[in-house]
């Protein structure tokens, strides 16, 4: 049997050694290499996934496994040099000798089909924000049957209080389904059940949205805040960070519109987030307030982005004030 205490435990550990990591190659300055996509990509990326995936592998050979990167592309563009760097940043932080193989191996590890349990695992999500070294998210997912169940999302530069920016960095947030979300400071503190806001009122309603234009539609937001009279301003982050965001109550609202109407999320940028914003009281459905379905592959073919709230009154609210948008168009 898989138990909840053992799920969170392996991916805890996994996404404390993915930002040891990751911190450890902002240390050496990160140098961006471009994927096919033309998004950048670092080796960051590559050594986050391969020491996730390394632990999820051993405890938990039977679980399915979607996941962003592959080796392919690390190791047509790696060469001498970066597969050294590579191999001596995941063994450093697992603590035991690597070598390359090992290291595309686990990064390809994609377990069992037709699995009960699923990860899904995105090793930076915000590879431009991890670059400007701002805001990005390690986030561990876990599906079962095609829903959201556990997750785990790490989050190296977001404040550790939000009233106190230039304090502590670096939170982890740990959820699973029937246990709540916690919040556990990665540098050391005490880890605390956090919940969202009860804010009832519009015009304090906090909104979150995506650095990059092209991951959301910043005009429709503001339509939407003013049609549902929402007055607590709009701050954009990168990443899943602003799940946790809405989680831990300093937020109220995280809407993802897309500027392109035909385009669909990868599961992997919203599995963690979800749970994390869910076990904390939060609602997430898409922009037309529909349950998001996981159960499609790797897409979110039915669905048209993605909306976070606090729930209640504010998440009906929202989804009135963007159709209320997108018809005065």
């Amino acid at each position: 049997m898989t138990s909840i205490e053992r799920i969170l435990e392996v991916a805890r550990e996994a996404g404390r050694q993915a930002a040891l990591l990751c911190r450890a190659v902002h240390a050496d300055t990160p140098e961006s290499m471009d994927k096919g996509d033309k998004s950048p990509v670092t080796i960051a990326d590559y050594g986050s996934q391969a020491v996730i995936l390394r632990q999820i592998q051993a405890a938990f050979p039977d679980h399915g496994v979607i996941s962003e990167e592959g080796s392919e592309h690390l190791r047509e563009s790696a060469g001498e040099e970066g597969t050294a760097k590579i191999v001596k940043l995941v063994s450093g932080v697992i603590g035991s000798e690597s070598n390359f193989e090992e290291v595309c191996g686990w990064i390809d590890h994609a377990g069992a089909d037709g699995a009960e349990y699923t990860w899904a695992i995105d090793p930076i999500d915000g590879t431009k924000g991890f670059l400007r070294r701002q805001q990005y998210a390690i986030a561990i997912g876990l599906m079962r049957n095609g829903v959201p169940f556990a997750g785990v999302m790490v989050c190296p530069n977001l404040p550790v209080d939000m009233d106190k920016p230039e304090g502590q960095v670096g939170v982890m947030f740990a959820a699973a389904k029937g246990h709540g979300t916690v919040s556990v400071p990665i540098d050391g503190g005490d880890e605390a059940p956090i919940s969202v806001s009860k804010s009832d009122n519009p015009g304090d309603w906090r909104v979150l949205g995506s650095v990059e234009s092209a991951h959301g539609d910043p005009k429709l937001v503001v339509a939407m805040m003013e049609h549902a009279g929402v007055g607590g301003g709009f701050v954009r982050y990168d990443s899943q960070v602003k799940y946790g965001i809405v989680a831990n109550g300093t937020g109220e609202i995280y809407v993802r519109p897309r500027s392109k109407p035909d385009y669909r999320e990868n599961i992997w940028d919203h599995v963690a987030g979800v749970i994390v914003c869910e076990e904390a009281g939060g609602r997430v459905t898409d922009v037309d307030g529909k349950p998001l379905d996981f159960t499609l592959g790797q897409k979110l073919l039915e669905n048209r982005g993605v909306l976070a709230t606090c729930g209640g009154a504010v998440h009906d609210a929202v989804v009135a004030g963007l159709a209320a948008a997108e018809a005065s168009n």
